[in-house]
């Protein structure tokens, strides 16, 4: 009797560790801890690697939106001929032409555009028809143009690219929400891999049980004390407990692959054996600081604040568009010209001809749809992106109260079931007790040892409960830690 209580109590109170020694003596089980575990999986996650793809193309979007400021070179350069019908005496029968030029661009975040350009031609024609002939020319030409209406301002000007800077930024955040959600889907499986091993260990420990009341059953028939036919019970209900741990260590198989899919393992042939178990000390975190935490630390909510402020942006720059264009134009040159291509250089520093330009540009579409379209796009965009925020704040709330409940339920359930569990080891005990002195049958120690089976799987299940609560609780306050600390 005594070594009976004595098995009992050791194994219930170490069920868990025989799958830590069983690893050691195995050559392919890996020993993993819930913090490695979600190192390997932040390292190495599909997912996540996606949400930074994500960030590599809000960067090239906003490297995009800068390019509108590049300056720009450009150059063209042609010849042309002409045989003509002489209309009048010594008018020209063949002229030639050619030009080649080259200019630079830029455009400045206060909208202003300038245009330096630099133009060369030659003209020739047979017979000499004109005073200069050939004729070379070189002029240097300045060209500025300033929005006045549409498009001016520097917020006008700059609003891509503060807007795909908003935008790269929410997206970074999205990243850290992917791996505060990731960490918790591995603490998740993690703790359910835990339950399942420590599952199996319990069941171990009630087929243990089973097969000592098998043999104190045999021992009994052969001494006279039983009929032969209480034998069938406890020899049954063996093979039904063996096929629980069949059904255990399928279990353990699921979840183990459940969190090497997490991980983006690439070693699906060893078996994982936890090495952490869930903690039971009793924490109790407060509702309105962990909502204060959440809205102020979730990174998806700054996310979804910074998209408000990106399609605000977008919506401005947008109606400023459906306004019409009127730009300030003017354009200052100085050039020469001469028979030679060096002397009308000379000629245009020296002696140079000169040109200038002044006046406004006025463009406004009669219907202007497009822009006006696009307008309703934006602004439509812009109260999604707010109605979408003041959900994300609701679903936190009510994440809160829920997660908060479920931790303090859970507090109360391992108290609970700690008590159940040792009532149902009593009364294994005492239906024991009753059995070697003849006053119990083998039904009534079975129906005793599967109660308390029942009761350490139920305890083992809800500390794992509260483990995954706390998980939640870091999950929902944007935390990627391996171990709740509170």
């Amino acid at each position: 009797m005594r070594i009976l209580i004595s098995l009992i109590i050791s194994i219930s109170m170490m069920c868990f560790n025989s799958a830590a020694v069983r690893a050691a003596e195995a050559t392919e089980e890996v020993s993993l801890s819930l913090a490695e575990a979600v190192r390997l999986a932040l390292a190495n996650n599909l997912g996540l690697q996606l949400q930074k793809d994500d960030v590599e193309a809000a960067q090239g979007a906003r490297q995009a939106a800068e390019g509108e400021f590049d300056v720009l070179f450009t150059g063209e350069g042609g010849a042309e001929g002409n045989k003509l019908v002489p209309l009048v005496l010594q008018s020209a029968e063949e002229e030639e032409s050619a030009q080649w030029s080259a200019g630079l661009q830029k455009k400045f975040i206060t909208g202003t555009e300038v245009i330096l350009n630099w133009k060369n031609s030659r003209f020739s024609s047979t017979p000499s028809a004109y005073l200069l002939d050939p004729a070379y020319n070189s002029a240097l030409t300045l060209g500025v143009r300033q929005p006045l209406l549409q498009g001016f301002g520097i917020e006008r000007q700059t609003a891509s690219i503060r807007a795909s800077e908003k935008n790269l930024q929410a997206t970074a955040l999205l990243v850290d929400t992917e791996a505060a959600n990731l960490a918790a889907k591995v603490k998740l499986a993690y703790w359910n891999l835990v339950y399942a091993w420590q599952e199996k260990s319990v069941k171990e420990l009630s087929l243990t049980l089973a097969q000592r009341l098998l043999e104190e059953t045999d021992a009994k028939i052969k001494a006279g004390k039983l009929a032969e036919v209480d034998i069938y019970q406890p020899r049954s209900e063996v093979a039904r407990r063996e096929e629980e741990i069949i059904s255990s260590e399928r279990k353990i198989g699921l979840y183990e692959d459940e969190l090497k899919l997490q991980m983006n393992s690439k070693d699906w042939h060893a078996a994982i054996i936890p090495s952490d178990l869930p903690s039971t000390e009793p924490l109790f975190p407060d509702q309105t600081a962990t909502l204060e935490n959440a809205l102020k630390n979730r990174p998806d909510l700054k996310a979804a604040e910074l998209s408000i402020d990106a399609a605000k942006i977008q919506e401005e720059a947008a109606k400023d568009n459906t306004r019409p264009s009127l730009a300030l134009v003017g354009l200052v040159g100085q050039g020469g010209t001469d028979e030679e291509y060096g002397e009308s250089l000379n000629d245009a520093i020296d002696d140079g001809e000169t040109q200038w330009q002044a006046g406004l540009a006025f463009s406004m579409p009669l219907q202007n749809n497009a822009a006006k379209g696009l307008y309703r796009q934006t602004g439509a965009a812009h109260s999604k992106a707010r109605n979408t925020a003041e959900l994300l704040r609701l679903q936190i709330q009510q994440s809160v109260r829920t997660t908060v409940r479920d931790v303090q339920l859970a507090i109360k359930g391992m108290e609970a079931t700690r008590k159940t569990s040792l009532a149902t080891q009593k009364r294994l005990e005492a239906e024991q007790a009753k059995f070697d002195a003849g006053r119990a049958t083998t039904f009534d120690v079975l129906a005793a040892q599967e109660a308390y089976s029942q009761a350490l799987s139920q305890e083992k299940l809800v500390e794992v409960a509260y483990a995954v609560a706390l998980a939640e609780l870091d999950r929902i306050q944007g935390l990627v830690t391996p171990l709740s600390a509170y």
